[in-house]
């Protein structure tokens, strides 16, 4: 059984091996060292990375529908509704609250707003009313310019000055386009006057 002055001589020993560690570190105060210039290695590998590369990966899929390469499912004869689409607008009335969402063909949700969110709801008097299909379509059509997307495809024929006519218009006033470009197709070498590629810049 160890005796309290035993103890006191164990913590005493560790209080001298601490100030032996302190003592043995480095002085931090000591000035800094100069950077050592780069090795023609590294100056070689920064000059290589410098270059443009000669093969061009893309990986943003979306590229090839902005610039209507891509193709469009063509569904079947039929079909009771359009499907030869790469986005599409749909507009749903659940609950007293309107939702608007961007849905690609392959079923994904892109772009979604609701009357719904807090951020929207509690600037409106209702999330049914006029007022909510405006502010609805004003939103979508900011949130699908934001995202890269200017156009969508849009089978709703509404009659003037209902409520959705009016989400529409409001969506349309903000820049969004209801009408999808079609695919374009390669001339054949025999066509006669070769039509201008969509993604040519014509000054």
């Amino acid at each position: 059984m160890s005796t309290p002055l035993q103890i006191s001589g164990r913590a005493l020993h560790r209080h001298v091996q601490n100030a032996l560690c302190l003592l043995s570190r480095p002085n931090s105060s000591a000035a800094p060292t100069a950077p050592s210039s780069p090795s023609k290695k590294d100056n070689t590998q920064q000059n290589n990375n410098a270059h443009i590369k000669p093969v061009f990966h893309n990986r943003n899929p979306r590229n090839l529908e902005l610039l209507t390469i891509a193709s469009k499912p063509e569904g079947y004869h039929l079909d009771s509704f359009e499907v030869s689409y790469w986005h599409k607008l749909l507009v749903r009335l659940s609950w007293g609250k309107i939702s608007a969402e961007v849905v690609h063909n392959n079923g994904t949700t892109v772009v979604s707003a609701s009357s719904g969110e807090f951020g929207i709801e509690k600037l409106l008097y209702r999330t049914a009313d006029s007022s909510a299909y405006k502010t609805i379509g004003k939103v979508i059509a900011r949130r699908c310019l934001e995202s890269g997307i200017s156009t969508v495809f849009c089978d709703y024929k509404p009659e003037e000055g209902t409520k959705m006519d009016l989400l529409l218009k409001e969506a349309q006033n903000g820049g969004l386009s209801l009408e999808e470009a079609p695919v374009y197709v390669p001339p054949l070498p025999q066509t006669k006057g070769v039509p201008t590629k969509p993604w040519d810049i014509i000054s």
